[in-house]
């Protein structure tokens, strides 16, 4: 796709994680959340989708998880909230946000979090139809 447009944010949240037989521990971290919207063609104006429209959209869905106990969010609790689920959870929220902003065909969005500067997961979708 020859058109992609990112926005960054950050939060910070808290929560438990449980693998295996192993006891579950409480871990909190700053996540830097990318969102990225891809497509094959621009809007009449120019643009493949308004980036403050993404930026707010993005922000919306942070402030939420911001300084939250993700085991009692509705949505994740009774989730292993790993950074993989939590990616997916960012990402239907962002793109419930962005539906009907005005953006051109965007096939393809995907939601980046990096708990560290070493770890990261994403979830996207995409759809030639548009996912937006």
């Amino acid at each position: 796709m020859p058109y992609a447009v990112s926005v960054r944010d950050r939060c910070m949240y808290s929560h438990s994680l449980k693998f295996g037989d192993a006891p579950a521990f409480r871990t909190g971290c700053t996540a830097v959340v990318d969102a990225k919207l891809q497509g094959p063609a621009l809007t009449g104006d120019g643009v493949l989708c308004d980036i403050l429209a993404a930026q707010k959209a993005l922000k919306n869905v942070l402030d939420v998880l911001d300084h939250a106990d993700l085991d009692t969010l509705p949505g994740l609790e009774g989730a292993n909230t790993t950074v993989e689920v939590v990616a997916k959870f960012i990402f239907d929220a962002f793109v419930g946000e962005m539906n009907g902003a005005g953006a051109a065909k965007v096939t393809r969005v995907e939601i980046r979090v990096a708990e560290s500067d070493v770890a990261t997961a994403s979830y996207y979708e995409e759809n030639e139809s548009g996912v937006l």
